[in-house]
């Protein structure tokens, strides 16, 4: 087998293996969509959570990683961010009574939810 060969043969290993860790980091996500295991929104709340208001979203609430015991704040940020929640997919569980989200493309350091509407 020719150095080139080797080469390409691990290349095609490694794109096998990025497509698999992304097929199962998707199921993951949708498993913990449903808050399996027992997840529910007690490690949420126990962030300090400070009121905030925008002209878009009206009511809705940050907590600040600076705010925020580290290890706490991280386990609900690696939960969002395994979820891929954004304003617009956002994280709510059935049960839970906000919805959570990230935005990234803005900032790291902060978590933002909003109070569930009640439902009709």
């Amino acid at each position: 087998m020719s150095e080139d060969q080797v080469v390409e043969a691990l290349k095609l290993y490694v794109d096998a293996m990025t497509n698999a860790v992304e097929v199962l980091r998707q199921a993951l996500a949708r498993l913990e969509k449903h808050a399996p295991g027992g997840l529910n929104e007690v490690a949420f709340s126990l962030l300090k959570w400070e009121a905030n208001r925008g002209s878009k979203l009206g009511e809705f609430e940050c907590a600040f990683k600076a705010s925020n015991m580290p290890d706490k704040w991280n386990h609900v940020f690696n939960i969002l961010r395994a979820n891929n929640a954004t304003i617009k997919n956002h994280f709510a569980p059935e049960g839970f009574a906000y919805h959570y989200w990230l935005y990234l493309d803005k900032y790291q350091d902060r978590i933002f939810r909003k109070r569930r509407e009640p439902s009709k």
